[in-house]
Formats: C-alpha cells, sequence, structure tokens
C-alpha cells in the first residue's frame, strides 16, 4: 500500500478521536471494573487500548475512533501478541507467498544410481521443514537419478549466526517444546511426538512415534487403570536417552487412564544433529533409497568443490504465519523475524538486524514506538514490550495492509479453533440474530476482510507466569468491529482472564454503543 495512504490513514486515527471522547478518558465498563476486583490485580498493572473501526464508503479503507484508552502509552510486557508484529511486518515485506529454500549439493558424482561423495543439506530458516516436506526432497533427490548414497550427511546452517541459538530464551525446561531454539536446518521444531492409544481389553498402550527415526527403541511400561482422563500426566514418567550407537531409547513408566481416547506427549531432542540426521536416514529409506555405507554426520559450510543437485521450495509464508498466532508457535515466529534479517542484511541472520528491519518498517509508516523492544519476535522474553495503543496501530495496518485477508485469518477464533478454541463458547454461543439484526449486520462488516466477518472475537493470546495478553479484534452483534489489545502485568496475571473475557463480552454486546447512545 502507498505511503501517503497509511499516513493519511495514520493521521485519521489521531483526528477522530473525539466521537467516543465523551467516555473515553480514564474510563473502564463496569462489568471489567468488576472483573479486576475480582481477581485482585491492582489497575496499575493493566493496559487496555480499544477503537472502533469504520472503513470509508465504497473503500477498503480502514480508520480508528477510540473507545478505552487506559495506561494505553505503556511499554508492557506483550508476550505472545508480539508475534502480530512479526508476522505482519514479514508477510507485508517478503509477501504472503514467500518460500525457503532447502538446497542438496554434492562434492561427487552420480554414477549408475549411486551417488559417490557427500551430501550437503544447506537450510535458509524454514520454520515448516517437517516430514512430509523433506520427503518431498528426497523424493525429488531420488528423481534426480540417485538411489543409492556413499558418502556423508553434511549439514550446512551457516544462515544463522551462532549467536542466535547462544542467546536463546529458556524458562529453564529445555524439554518443553516452546523453548526451541532457532535453527537455519530446524526439522519438526526438532521434537519428538508420542502419541498413546489405550487397548482397554488387554489394559495396554500402544505407542507411536513421529517422525520415524533410523535407531530409535521405545521402552513400554503403561498400563491402562480406570479414572478420568484429567492430568494424566501426573501418573506418568518418561525419560529420552542418546545411545552411543547414534540411536535413542524412549522410556514410559506409569498408569494411562482409561477415559483418554489419544494423547500426545511431545519432548524436544538434546541433539540437533542426531534428530536431523537419523530422521533423514530413516526417510530416505522409506523411499527405497539405500546407503553405501553407514553415513557420517558433519557441519560444515558450503564451497566451490559443491554443486547443487535438488531446490526444495517449502509452504508458504501465510501458512506458517496461521500456526504462528493460531497455536502461538515461538521457533516459528522468531524463524520468521531472522528470515527478515536474512532476506534484507543477508546472511548470517541474527535477532538484532531482524530487529532493525522490522524497527524500519514500522517508521515507514511514521509509526514512532519509543517503548518498543523486541528481543526475538515471539514474545517469550522478559525485555520485551510494546504499548497496548501501539499494537492497536498496528492492527489498523493489518486491516489496511494488502495481505489483511491472511492477516485476519491467522487469528484464533474463540469458541473454534486455535488458542481461543475454549474461549467465549458459552456467550457466543447464546446469541441468535433475528433477519433484521442479520442484515444490519452485513451492512456494517461489508467492507473489512472475509475472515473477520461474522459476530465473534479474532483474538491472539499472550501468557508468560506473570503476563496475560490479548490483541485482535471483536465483531459485535450490530456488525461493529473493534480493535483490541490488553496487557496484565503481575505477578497474579493468571487470575486476569476473567478480565480480558469481560471485555471482549462487553464489546460483543455493543457496549460501547449504549454508553454512546446514552450520552446524547
Amino acid at each position: 500500500m502507498p505511503f501517503k495512504r497509511h499516513l493519511l490513514i495514520l493521521t485519521g486515527f489521531v483526528l477522530i478521536t473525539q466521537s467516543f471522547g465523551s467516555f473515553a478518558k480514564d474510563f473502564l465498563p463496569a462489568p471489567v471494573e468488576s472483573a479486576i476486583k475480582k481477581s485482585g490485580i491492582p489497575k496499575e498493572a493493566i493496559s487496555i487500548s480499544v477503537d472502533k473501526i469504520t472503513s470509508q464508503q465504497g473503500h477498503a479503507t480502514f480508520n480508528s475512533h477510540d473507545v478505552i484508552h487506559w495506561q494505553e502509552s505503556l511499554g508492557m510486557n506483550p508476550a505472545s501478541t508480539m508475534k502480530l508484529v512479526t508476522s505482519l511486518a514479514a508477510m507485508e515485506m517478503l509477501g504472503p507467498q514467500y518460500r525457503w529454500k532447502t538446497d542438496l549439493f554434492t562434492n561427487g558424482q552420480i554414477s549408475k544410481g549411486t551417488l559417490r561423495g557427500d551430501l550437503l543439506i544447506r537450510g535458509s530458516g524454514d520454520p515448516k521443514l517437517i516430514p512430509e516436506e523433506v520427503n518431498k526432497l528426497l523424493a525429488n533427490l531420488k528423481a534426480s537419478g540417485v538411489k543409492n548414497i556413499h558418502g556423508d550427511l553434511i549439514f550446512d546452517r551457516s544462515a544463522y549466526d551462532k549467536s542466535v541459538k547462544e542467546s536463546s530464551f529458556s524458562d529453564g525446561d529445555p524439554t518443553r517444546a516452546y523453548n526451541v531454539a532457532p535453527d537455519a536446518l530446524l526439522f519438526a521444531f526438532n521434537s519428538f511426538s508420542f502419541q498413546f492409544f489405550p487397548n482397554i481389553e488387554n489394559r495396554l498402550v500402544v505407542i507411536k512415534q513421529t517422525p520415524r527415526m533410523a535407531n530409535l527403541s521405545i521402552d513400554n511400561n503403561l498400563v491402562v487403570v480406570d479414572g478420568p482422563c484429567t492430568n494424566w500426566r501426573d501418573d506418568i514418567t518418561m525419560s529420552l536417552k542418546a545411545e552411543k550407537n547414534s540411536g535413542w531409547v524412549a522410556s514410559f513408566h506409569g498408569k494411562y487412564p482409561s477415559a483418554c481416547s489419544t494423547a500426545n506427549w511431545n519432548i524436544v531432542a538434546s541433539d540437533n544433529d542426531q534428530f536431523l540426521s537419523q530422521s533423514l536416514i530413516a526417510a530416505w529409506e522409506d523411499l527405497g533409497g539405500t546407503w553405501g555405507k553407514k553415513p557420517g554426520i558433519k557441519n560444515g559450510q558450503l564451497t566451490e568443490s559443491f554443486r547443487p543437485i535438488v531446490t526444495h521450495f517449502g509452504i508458504p509464508l501465510y501458512e506458517s504465519v496461521k500456526d504462528i498466532n493460531k497455536l502461538s508457535n515461538n521457533v516459528m515466529a522468531r524463524q520468521v523475524l531472522l528470515t527478515l534479517a536474512l532476506e534484507k542484511n543477508g546472511a548470517p541472520g541474527n535477532t538484532d538486524n531482524g530487529n532493525m528491519v522490522v524497527k524500519s518498517w514500522l517508521k515507514k509508516y511514521q509509526l514512532d514506538m519509543p517503548e518498543l523492544v523486541i528481543e526475538n519476535g515471539s514474545g517469550l522474553s522478559r525485555i520485551e514490550r510494546i504499548s497496548s495503543k501501539h499494537l492497536n496501530q498496528v492492527l489498523l495496518l493489518g486491516l489496511n495492509s494488502s495481505t489483511r485477508d491472511y492477516f485476519t485469518e491467522s487469528l484464533p477464533i474463540a469458541g473454534v479453533d486455535g488458542t481461543m478454541k475454549h474461549r467465549l463458547m458459552d456467550k457466543l454461543r447464546q446469541y441468535i440474530p433475528k433477519k433484521a439484526e442479520v442484515q444490519a449486520f452485513e451492512k456494517n462488516v461489508s467492507q473489512f476482510p472475509k475472515p473477520i466477518k461474522k459476530y465473534g472475537a479474532y483474538i491472539k493470546t499472550g501468557s508468560l507466569v506473570d503476563v496475560r495478553s490479548i490483541s485482535g479484534y471483536v465483531v459485535s452483534k450490530s456488525g461493529q468491529v473493534y480493535a483490541i489489545s490488553s496487557f496484565i502485568n503481575h505477578r497474579n496475571a493468571g487470575s486476569g482472564r476473567g478480565i480480558h473475557d469481560a471485555l471482549m463480552t462487553w464489546l460483543l454486546d455493543d457496549g460501547p454503543q449504549q454508553l454512546h447512545a446514552r450520552a446524547h
């Protein structure tokens, strides 16, 4: 979108705030006040920004009007709502159809179906290099005439600076999937996924595992016991050990409740190289490929002695953005920030360069955010900061972006999917609109992107030990669209969900419209 157009939109943000001015300053709705009192969280630990969004008649150009700005200029920890900044910046600068490359090179020759030489795999930080994508990569290698590989595997991770992994945030539990560190050759989120299937008759549990590994054994000592499917992990102990022979042993001991039809246990691999190599070996064999010898595993970089064989393009950026926002995938968000650094500043990419790229993008639209701190772009951070006011401006920018459909489609939908799947369910089910209400609703939302043309809440959530946050769009009963960002930064933030639910419910019920009517 042209720069001048965005400048007019953002100028309009300032000029049109008077329409709700009679109750906007230092105002909190009664239901929100009540929820705050019940939570025991002080108001000083809360920031809320709500804007009514309108479109110009006949144009898909959107403006904002202040509704609530409670401490909205205060820089606060946004947790995972920071992903909205990262994902929108990436889609605007790279394009939603952007695809990551994973390349295969060799320093040898292919003769009669045998590759005699090393196979170098160079990554570019594809955040969704999952088993299905690796199978496509290796299938293309086989289609090029290779049936047997007689050489070693070399992993080229030079797209990322070493500082990226060394400075990775962790809460002290490296086995949890949300703590996975970025990797230029990140495969399957560097995580094992074990699926449990109980057999009630023989009281045993079948365990299946993905991705398939060439040298993994499962020591299964689980038994089925009668009981509800609540806190089922509490009675199970699990360990994952890397063996000297490049294999893994996953051990499970304990009791599995019969009420759990299926369940998943995910755990991060301690050795990236071993995890990737054993998966590649298994995938190649599953395709009918063979090895002339057991391949050695090395880390290295592309040199002139290598020539290209295969280039694989991963899934488009907008598909990754769906996972980032709906499922709040931390490592994918971090890889997207590093991709911005790679594409705009060249390799090796690092988070500092990614931060500068995002801030330059914001300045292009004259969005000056002095409080903004980006550590890794995912919100999994103790130091990241943004104000609710400025995050709302990002939401407005998202509606005026050429990528608006992809951006809004990536948001979790209350009562439907993602991290909002179980939020506001009872509230949303209660409302059955009348015909006249439907007609009015459709008229009001006609200019908005299709993904948010329905009554409901389209909200990115965020949580850390002492943070709860929401940011996105609420579409009310009458079809009014509101941009909403709210942060709670307090040791008791975990009890603040009711505050955010009360705020969203008030908007769903056209609370601002009712107050505006009373004021006139």
